[in-house]
């Protein structure tokens, strides 16, 4: 069966890049075909010069691509540190410290738990665990599938602050998001999937106005 078809995209020049849609749509299967957990029939994905869709999981993510999955994906056994540990799987150990402290900071509650086991966090600090942890491989590409999924409200908030801060410099985020409106406001571009395929795309800013998107996404007329 095939689930996302006809579906192209381009990041080039783009801090946030929001791929809304509502449940069902394609979002996540696009994002696991993208890392290598599911087959392409046809199609082609680059990455800096780069064709990456052909290669395994963990060659793609040597080429610098994370993705935090929907419900966190932390080891719920292991602390927050030996969390941010396996992040930064390979490195030096005095750029493993560096980078820890780096993340620590980012979320200070984090550094508050650190030698707590992340089964025992909240579902917000398992997301900041989850992202930190993805950070710690200073990612190209971050990816992020439905980071507000079964937060309270004050977390979400939290997170999507965080979110285009995270992409200052040269690393990129695209994020998936059932929350359209959410997503819109903190992406510079945004493409809608319905049916796995891509119904919508243009600026954030663009697609906020689209009277579509307001009536069937945002409630609004």
């Amino acid at each position: 069966m095939t689930i996302v078809e006809r579906l192209s995209m381009d990041l080039t020049g783009c801090a946030v890049t929001s791929v809304v849609g509502s449940n069902g749509a394609g979002k996540t299967t696009f994002l696991r075909a993208l890392c290598g957990l599911l087959p392409w029939t046809t199609g082609e994905v680059w990455m800096d010069g780069k064709r990456i869709d052909r290669l395994a999981p963990h060659e793609i993510a040597k080429q610098g691509l994370r993705m935090v999955p929907s419900g966190r994906g932390t080891f719920p056994s292991m602390s927050v540190t030996e969390n941010l540990q396996v992040g930064g799987t390979g490195l030096p150990r005095h750029a493993l410290i560096e980078r820890m402290e780096r993340e620590m900071s980012r979320f200070p509650r984090l550094a508050e738990r650190r030698e707590q086991q992340a089964g025992m966090l909240s579902g917000g600090e398992q997301q900041m665990l989850a992202i930190a942890r993805a950070m710690m491989s200073n990612p190209r590409l971050l990816i992020l599938d439905e980071p507000s999924q079964g937060l309270a409200p004050i977390i979400v908030d939290q997170i999507f602050d965080l979110i285009p801060r995270l992409a200052e410099g040269d690393m990129q985020i695209l994020l998936v998001e059932q929350d359209v409106g959410r997503g819109l406001e903190v992406s510079e571009r945004a493409c809608v999937i319905e049916k796995g395929r891509i119904a919508l795309s243009g600026t954030s800013a663009e697609l906020s106005k689209d009277q579509k998107i307001r009536e069937s996404y945002l409630g609004l007329v």
